[in-house]
């Protein structure tokens, strides 16, 4: 029945010499044998229980081996090899091709099967296949979880049901120069303690991540490029080593490339284009490294960093973005080393929400939406910065902390530096020149410092002060500037002004009132200024207070705490007993309504009563509380908490100290409160502490711990603003910067924030803030282009400046 030549062993479905199916054929030959299998359709189970090589005598395509049911080609030798077949199962529960020790190579085939998976390899099982392509409508194409190396090389991968190729459990893969077109999955997905090296390959078209990277798995991949996936291109969640190199990601439908789960990446020039949510995002207290990397033409922000991440990045180039260049989030604190950022619509760079950030010698260019946005108790330090051309404010600060030193910041549309409300600035050796507006802002409520920094040819006064808040400015120079050098609309001893060289300006320095200015362009020192009757008179801090917009029940429950401090005060004046009084508060409720600001104004409350020595705030957040090794977030915390003696000690997101999912875990967190109740006892007469979050997060907060109910004195709520509240802060914000909404605009805001969703990325009065902002860069774009442009045109907010989004 065979023709045996030497060691070959030949299968012919038609009359003559020959065996009639392989698995006979496999019978009968010896170790080491080849067999041919000539053209035909053979319906069959090939169990390989020796060393053979099976081919296919006219080439590929022209054998198909069709199993009804269980696998058509099960390894149960040391070694076997199969070249040219059509290999298909039609078994729901079966691979195609299966092994679980021994090694196969499978090359020139195309396999195709209606299971869980195509082709599946475990225990000791080794799989080599060249020049494969697979199928699968239903399940997965290779799953691997083999310790055994098994490679892929020049396979292709077409429409799968879930993923091309898993590697799961102790799996070890490489994979050359494949491509997968169409997945329902994933490309590549890896977990367990599974390992891959990944070379020029190409995925395009899968429903999820196109590679993703989860548990303790390992993964290496060079010149790996994704294209046209429906979610993220690459996702990154692995705690072990993961590098990716001149890997691409262009048109995901997601963020290129996601990285959380304290993923510690490295990346080393890749590049994404086009990806319709954002370019690298690092979640999740991930961090690793970012090197030569890039994000362009992105549909969103070129980079997100946020929830505590803390990677860094050198050479990083964002271009073209239609969102922000880089947002840091969420108490993030990245390391970025010649950034670049060109192009984008947004603002360059935006860090809030308690984040921090370091910035060495970056390059901003163009940017639509402004330069540097500080906001929301972010504390970043910027060095070397070099900004061009951006439209609206080069660098603006409030509610937040910055430190520039050695930066250049040139042509900004409208002021070149701003510290807005409760913004504090500190300037060393910087340059701001050509600004639409002032150099240097110092606005209502912000305070700071400038030191041997110049400001010339901007558009407004070279340093504009309109705070009675602390501002020292040291060793300047200010020349041919439109407006003043320096201009303080307000007399103010918290104004220290020494040593500035203040020439060729268009009008005089002024102090005391922008009408104030003398002859000369000599600067006028504070203790210099105008008489004290002719000053109009400091509003307090209660009345600061009760201007802010709503806060109804808040300024109630202060102004009780007020009242009753008064009181003791009295009893003690009058030689009475003071009932023991804890002034610690929990402040409640979600982000941008109020809660700094107010702690501020309570501190200074009890400074004029005398109840606290200086009423000083101090801002900290988990990370500056709790220490990475044992033992030493007992020192961190008190160290933070002695800066705060004699004023307010404000943790923001207290509720993250008890929380597992913040820093270096649960017990150091748990050390840092059982710290700050021993504190907050022995420290009761010469500190205010005051807890915010959250309100259900900070209901579990006060549960952690037994002591922190009685150092509590009481929870003030902070509600959402309404809608009218809403609007009443844009209309504020209006009347700081010169602008007024006509009546179709305000009914337009009003109809917007009635519906605008209030979820977790609400911002309450920040985002009012950023509408206002928005809404003067669409104005600026919509007179752009208008031939006549009166003052009440540059003044008017419209309806038309709204673009309502949900």
């Amino acid at each position: 029945m065979s023709t045996m030549n030497g060691n070959v062993v030949t299968v012919t479905q038609a009359a003559g010499p020959g065996h009639r199916s392989i698995t006979d054929a496999v019978e009968a030959a010896g170790e080491g044998a080849v067999i041919v299998v000539r053209p035909g359709h053979y319906r069959e189970n090939v169990v390989l229980t020796k060393m053979v090589t099976i081919t296919a005598e006219d080439g590929p395509g022209t054998v198909r081996v069709t199993a009804p049911s269980g696998c058509a080609i099960i390894m149960a030798a040391k070694a076997a090899s199969i070249s040219g077949l059509i290999i298909e199962s039609r078994d729901d529960k079966s691979p195609a091709v299966f092994l679980a020790d021994g090694q196969l190579s499978v090359s020139e085939c195309e396999i195709t099967s209606a299971g869980w998976t195509t082709v599946f390899a475990k225990d000791r099982g080794s799989l080599l296949m060249r020049g494969c392509t697979v199928r699968n409508a239903t399940g997965a194409g290779v799953v691997i979880t083999s310790s055994a190396d098994s490679t892929l090389a020049d396979c292709r991968f077409v429409d799968l049901g879930t993923s091309a190729v898993v590697v799961a459990e102790q799996g070890v893969l490489t994979v050359r120069s494949c491509a997968v077109a169409g997945a329902g999955g994933n490309g590549v997905c890896l977990n367990g303690h599974g390992r891959i090296i990944v070379q020029d390959t190409r995925i395009s078209g899968t429903l999820k991540p196109a590679v993703a990277v989860e548990q303790e798995a390992t993964a290496e991949a060079l010149r790996l490029s994704v294209v046209d996936t429906k979610g993220v291109g690459f996702y990154l969640a692995s705690q072990r080593s993961v590098t990716l190199d001149e890997c691409t990601v262009e048109r995901s439908g997601a963020d290129g490339v996601f990285v959380e789960g304290s993923c510690a990446p490295s990346l080393r020039g890749c590049r994404v284009t086009g990806s319709q949510r954002g370019g690298f995002h690092f979640a999740g207290q991930s961090g690793g490294t970012v090197a030569n990397c890039s994000a362009t033409g992105i549909v969103g922000n070129g980079v997100s960093v946020s929830d505590r991440a803390t990677p860094e990045f050198d050479r990083m180039s964002v271009t073209d973005c239609t969102g922000d260049g880089v947002t840091l989030s969420q108490s993030a604190d990245p390391f970025f080393q010649r950034l670049r950022v060109v192009g984008c619509d947004g603002a360059a760079l935006v860090v809030e929400d308690g984040a921090r950030g370091r910035f060495e010698y970056s390059e901003i260019d163009r940017c639509g939406g402004g330069g540097v946005q500080i906001s929301g108790g972010a504390r970043p330090n910027v060095a070397g910065l070099s900004m061009r051309g951006v439209t609206g404010i080069g660098v603006s600060v409030e509610d937040a902390s910055a430190t520039l030193t050695d930066c250049d910041i040139a042509e900004s549309g409208g002021d070149g530096v701003s510290a807005g409300s409760g913004g504090e600035i500190s300037l060393t050796r910087c340059r701001v020149r050509d600004s639409g507006a002032s150099g240097l802002k110092f606005a209502a409520g912000s305070s700071g410092t400038a030191a041997e920094c110049e400001f010339s040819g901007n558009g407004a006064d070279g340093i504009h002060l309109d705070t009675m808040e602390p501002v020292r400015i040291t060793g300047c120079v200010v020349r041919h500037n439109v407006g003043s050098g320096l201009r303080q609309v307000a007399a103010t001893t918290a104004a220290v002004i020494e040593d500035l060289d203040s020439t060729n300006n268009s009008m005089p320095d002024a102090h005391g009132t922008a009408s104030a200015a003398g002859a000369t362009a000599t600067p006028v020192r504070p203790a210099q200024a105008q008489p004290a009757q002719s000053t109009p008179p400091e509003s307090t801090p209660l009345a600061e207070l009760n201007a802010l917009v709503g806060l109804d029940g808040v300024k109630q429950d202060v102004t009780s705490l007020v009242n009753l401090n008064k009181m003791a005060q009295r009893r003690k004046d009058a030689g009475l007993s003071v009932p023991p009084m804890a002034r610690h508060l929990v402040f409640a409720g979600a982000p941008g309504t109020g809660k700094t600001t107010v702690a501020r104004l309570y501190g200074a409350i009890l400074t004029e009563l005398g109840v606290l020595r200086s009423g000083h705030l101090i801002e900290v957040a988990r990370a500056d509380l709790v220490a990475q090794v044992i033992g030493g977030t007992a020192i961190k915390t008190t160290e933070a908490f002695n800066t705060a003696l004699g004023g307010v000690f404000f943790i923001d997101e207290a509720y993250t100290l008890s929380s597992s999912k913040g820093g270096s875990g649960p017990d150091f967190g748990r050390e840092a409160i059982d710290t700050l109740v021993k504190l907050m006892e022995d420290h009761r007469d010469d500190v205010v502490v005051i807890a915010a979050g959250y309100s259900a997060n900070m209901r579990e907060f006060m549960e952690s711990n037994p002591g922190l109910e009685s150092r509590f004195s009481r929870t003030i709520e902070f509600t959402n603003y309404t809608p009218a509240e809403l609007v009443t802060i844009v209309r504020s914000q209006c009347a700081r910067h010169d602008y007024r909404l006509d009546e179709d605009a305000s009914d337009a805001l009003f109809d917007y924030f009635e519906r605008i969703p209030k979820d977790g990325t609400f911002g309450n009065g920040r985002t009012a803030r950023k509408v206002f902002e928005s809404m003067t860069d669409r104005q600026a774009s919509r007179l752009a282009t208008a031939v006549n442009v009166s003052t009440a045109d540059l003044t008017l907010l419209t309806a038309e400046d709204l673009r309502i989004t949900f």
